[in-house]
């Protein structure tokens, strides 16, 4: 559950800090002032590449099994092969490790 979020702080910035601090939220793929507020608490901000292409691929195989699973409730399916979906996983699950060695260098 998100929390209100009812106090405001203002603070004057050069035209330079913004843009830098802009950068900073664009390439966390935050913004700016959710990325402002993370570096003020001083909570690590990690910039991962590669993770919206491997969520986007896990949410397709999330829907496909979501649609197998109703056409089997339905009984229009009776047998499915998951071996493509096994394989597609144990990628994803290998570039996700990848990413977090990646991450932790």
């Amino acid at each position: 559950m998100k929390q209100k979020k009812d106090v405001r702080i203002t603070l004057r910035l050069t035209p330079e800090q913004y843009e830098s601090i802009a950068a900073r939220a664009d390439m966390a793929q935050m913004a700016v002032g959710t990325y402002v507020r993370a570096a003020a608490m001083r909570h690590r901000v990690a910039v991962v590449n590669g993770l919206p292409e491997i969520t986007r691929e896990l949410k397709g195989i999330g829907r496909n099994l979501n649609q197998l699973t109703v056409l089997a409730n339905m009984d229009r399916v009776e047998e499915v092969n998951l071996g493509e979906a096994t394989a597609a996983l144990a990628a994803l699950y290998n570039s996700v490790q990848a990413l977090a060695q990646q991450e932790e260098r």
